[in-house]
C-alpha cells in the first residue's frame, strides 16, 4: 500500500508543468519596504504535496492484488493504466475488498506519515519508496 501510494505521488507530481511556481513566505513588509516572499516550484510545494495526500487515496479504485506464483508473495498493481494503454491482469484479483482494504491503509499511511511523506517528496529523495516504505514505517 505504502510502495502504492508513493508511485501515485510520484506520477501527479510528474504531471505539474515545471514553470509553474508558488510564492512561498511572509507577505508582511519589512521595515525597509521589501517582503520576504520567495517563488518555489509548485510540484514539490508543501501546499501542492498537501493537496495530493487529500485526494491520492482516491486512486487505490485502479489497483488490483496479484500473487507471486513462486513467493506466494501479494502485492498491489494497478489495473488502469494512466494513459491508457491496455495492461496484462494475468493473476490479478481485483475486488471491492481488496480497493476498499488498499484504500484503507493508504488513507492510514498519508495520515500517520504525512510529515514524512512531504519531507522526502519536496526535496526529489533519492529511493522514496524505499527509504519511506521500507526503513521508516
Amino acid at each position: 500500500a505504502c510502495r502504492a501510494l508513493v508511485d501515485e505521488l510520484e506520477w501527479e507530481i510528474a504531471q505539474v508543468d515545471p514553470r509553474k511556481t508558488i510564492q512561498m513566505g511572509s507577505f508582511r513588509i519589512n521595515p525597509d519596504g521589501s517582503q520576504s516572499v520567495v517563488e518555489v516550484p509548485y510540484a514539490r510545494s508543501e501546499a501542492h504535496l498537501t493537496e495530493l495526500l487529500e485526494r491520492v487515496c482516491e486512486k487505490m479504485k485502479e489497483y488490483g492484488e496479484k500473487v507471486d506464483p513462486a513467493t506466494h508473495r501479494k502485492s498491489y498493481v494497478r489495473v488502469i493504466s494512466h494513459d491508457g494503454t491496455k495492461m496484462d491482469l494475468s493473476g490479478v484479483k481485483f475486488d471491492g475488498d481488496v480497493t476498499s482494504s488498499l484504500k484503507f491503509a493508504c488513507e492510514s499511511i498519508a495520515e500517520e506519515y504525512e510529515d514524512e511523506l512531504i519531507e522526502f517528496l519536496s526535496r526529489e529523495a533519492e529511493n522514496v519508496k524505499d527509504r519511506l516504505c521500507s526503513k521508516r514505517t
